[in-house]
């Protein structure tokens, strides 16, 4: 009732400032089509995981009322659609599943409300977020996007600084439309179940200039744990064609308070370096993780950092990963469409109840993605995704063996 007020207060003041509320207000309709295709290729109780779905996300971004504390509101409504899924085979993250019969829901949706505030460069949101930080990150890799209910404030008034608070309670996971509370991921046993209604988190970045910046951030997962991270971005021009990119990132981690999850004892180095010319992109990168323990992050999404695993996160305990990656860029030849390829491998992996103390891992994935650059089909993108995955975990792990293909067609409009 008390969200319903504080709406209809924002919306009679807009009315009252009309002007720039409706009139610098966005609106957009994201369709998104997704098949997923998991095939375990040793014996499985579930030997694939295929969905396919149709999505529909639509937004709307008002303007700002004309007073001294600006405000607005933005409101989002999503809903997916079933087009594919058998009982046997379901779990893709694509669409609600029933946790008795195993069957997919033949759709779902949801609503979320978002209240803005603004004064000079300061920005408040409260309601519905998405966050995008090294600490918590939205997730956006199944049919609709992971979403979070809480208040954030993003700050530029300081000069050459970005500058992020926020707190939240509950999150609404990709494949649910219920908001529910936030948990630790345990994926292969890494730690015990727990959840919270409590985080916090914070940072900034410090830009030098457009090229070159540095930055902090941290989460406290009340209970559970906290991460502190460190960060450096930086574009080196080596001479006229060819530009070296370092990507560094250097975090901390360790249990909080009543310590729900267990111990957690981790520090993990992130360090990517791209080399591009022209079309070209050639990128080393590695991640070393020390400690006793795996390195945490929020259940129902990912770390936001250059390794993107389809079939694993690359982040057990005292694990050593290392990755080459190549990128291409068409557009001499076909402008909006580009290509990559990357083997990543995993060793040193301590899982004595999954199988042994030196364990590894590897995978090997394609992606092409073509984006229509201009005309009447412009916001359309296709994009396919193939990987294959090996490791010599036992066979209770998460992570299992397969071949993988990730097939989307998006399509956005904006009026």
């Amino acid at each position: 009732m008390r969200r319903k007020v504080v709406i209809c207060s924002i919306l009679a003041c807009s009315y009252a400032n009309a002007d720039h509320f409706f009139n610098d207000s966005k609106n957009s309709l994201w369709t998104r089509n997704y098949y997923y295709d998991r095939n375990y290729t040793e014996i499985s109780n579930t030997p694939a995981l295929k969905e396919w779905a149709q999505g529909f996300i639509y937004s709307f971004e008002s303007g700002y009322t004309d007073t001294p504390v600006a405000l607005g509101l933005d409101i989002q409504a999503a809903a997916g659609f079933k087009l594919h899924a058998d009982r046997e085979q379901t779990g893709a993250g694509l669409l609600p599943i029933d946790k008795t019969t195993r069957e997919a829901a033949d759709s779902y949706g949801e609503i979320g409300w978002t209240i803005k505030a603004k004064y000079q460069q300061t920005e408040m949101k409260a309601g519905t977020l998405m966050p995008f930080t090294p600490v918590i990150f939205s997730s956006r890799a199944r049919l609709l996007p992971q979403t979070f209910r809480g208040v954030e404030f993003k700050s530029k008034d300081l000069e050459k600084t970005n500058l992020t608070l926020g707190y939240v309670d509950k999150v609404n996971q990709r494949d649910s439309t219920n908001f529910e509370n936030i948990r630790i991921s345990t994926v292969n046993g890494k730690f015990k179940a727990a959840e919270t209604d409590s985080v916090y988190y914070g940072g900034f970045q410090y830009l030098f200039d457009k090229h070159n910046s540095a930055g902090f951030y941290s989460i406290k997962l009340d209970d559970i744990y906290q991460q502190h991270v460190f960060l450096s971005n930086s574009v080196i021009a080596l001479n006229e064609s060819l530009s070296l990119i370092p990507d560094l990132k250097f975090y901390i981690n360790r249990a909080d308070g009543k310590k729900l999850a267990g111990e957690v004892d981790n520090e993990l180095i992130a360090a990517n370096f791209s080399f591009k010319h022209d079309v070209h992109t050639f990128s080393v990168g590695f991640l070393k993780s020390y400690g006793d323990t795996a390195f945490p992050y929020i259940a129902g999404g990912e770390v936001l950092f250059f390794l993107d695993g389809l079939s694993t996160d690359f982040l057990n305990p005292r694990e050593d990963v290392y990755s080459i990656r190549y990128d291409y860029d068409f557009k001499n030849y076909i402008p909006g469409l580009k290509g990559m390829v990357r083997y990543s491998q995993g060793d040193h992996i301590y899982l004595p109840t999954l199988g042994g103390t030196n364990l590894k891992e590897k995978e090997t994935a394609f992606d092409i993605q073509y984006n229509v650059p201009e005309g009447r089909l412009k916001g359309l993108a296709i994009r396919a995704r193939y990987a294959f995955y090996d490791n010599d975990f036992s066979s209770a792990a998460a992570f299992k063996p397969d071949k993988e293909l990730r097939l989307g067609i998006d399509y956005t409009w904006n009026f």
